[in-house]
């Protein structure tokens, strides 16, 4: 799908399909920026991301309008909302982390007893198996490669309502997330059995903002600090649903599968965040289709 879709009196227009994304996401930072505006919060550095998202719109436009490469045009787009949408959603992470709400390690604790899950046995059980822990280990780092491989693969395959509908539903699902992370805040398995605190490297960030001790913050140092609900395992769950029916599916399913399984181990996570997910996964979806039909009309 071209970038441009048509003239007016000579003036080339963006395709509504293409536009609504930008739009979406300039109403997300503008909303932050008012909010960081008031408040003693600040992020630098994040220049680098601009200048990019600039280029590939750039090559998206000069490719898309030219005809020379419909698939690069799509690569280059979705490229720079991406990498866009990931600082937007960071920022917004931290700016609900500064609620400062009680912690609920302790109820997800009891909530995942009472569902037959025990994290520290599991933990156990990974940490003796050093293979496994591997595995499970490189799945769970796997989650960014997979999204620019998607990139690359859906555009080369033409399926741009495929791109379409991952970067709609995984943007919203990352919105979902951070407000959810503000209202129902956690630290994580890590912080409450007080074991593995050196891969805890949320912590520092999210008790800082917690506190008000720490106030800015480089674009290169940001974390992902959520623990309810877990995006990682959206993001995997999303990921096997955009490869339905194509020919990469079963090889999706597995990582994803292992990703799955290394959440509560590697990210820290409680059964219950990942269950959380699994719901904000499902409303993301139902708003994407929304959207999707709203703009074709």
């Amino acid at each position: 799908m071209n970038l441009m879709q048509g003239t007016v009196n000579g003036w080339q227009l963006i395709s509504p399909r293409k536009l609504a994304p930008m739009l979406f996401l300039a109403a997300v930072a503008l909303g932050e920026a008012l909010w960081i505006h008031a408040h003693p919060l600040a992020f630098s550095g994040t220049e680098p991301v601009f200048w990019t998202s600039l280029i590939l719109l750039s090559i998206s436009w000069i490719y898309g309008s030219s005809g020379r490469s419909l698939a690069l045009s799509e690569m280059s787009f979705y490229a720079a909302l991406w990498i866009v949408t990931a600082l937007i959603g960071a920022i917004l992470t931290y700016i609900f982390a500064t609620l400062n709400l009680p912690l609920l390690d302790a109820q997800f604790t009891r909530l995942d007893q009472a569902l037959g899950f025990n994290w520290l046995a599991f933990y156990d059980f990974v940490q003796q198996h050093p293979l496994l822990r591997a595995v499970l280990t490189l799945a769970y780092f796997s989650g960014l490669l997979q999204v620019f491989f998607s990139i690359i693969y859906l555009s080369h395959c033409a399926r741009n309502d495929r791109n379409e509908e991952l970067w709609w539903s995984s943007s919203i699902a990352l919105m979902l997330t951070a407000l959810l992370s503000g209202l129902l805040p956690a630290a994580g398995t890590l912080f409450y059995h007080s074991v593995g605190l050196e891969n805890a490297v949320h912590l520092p960030h999210f008790m800082a903002l917690r506190e008000g001790s720490l106030s800015e913050f480089a674009f290169g140092d940001l974390r992902g600090i959520v623990t309810f609900p877990s995006y990682h395992t959206t993001i995997a769950l999303l990921l096997i649903h955009a490869y339905r029916q194509l020919g990469l599916f079963r090889w999706v399913l597995a990582l994803n599968i292992l990703m799955l399984i290394s959440t509560p181990i590697n990210g820290g996570h409680y059964l219950v965040d990942m269950l959380g997910s699994g719901i904000v996964t499902v409303f993301s979806i139902y708003l994407t289709r929304r959207v999707q039909y709203f703009l074709q009309r």
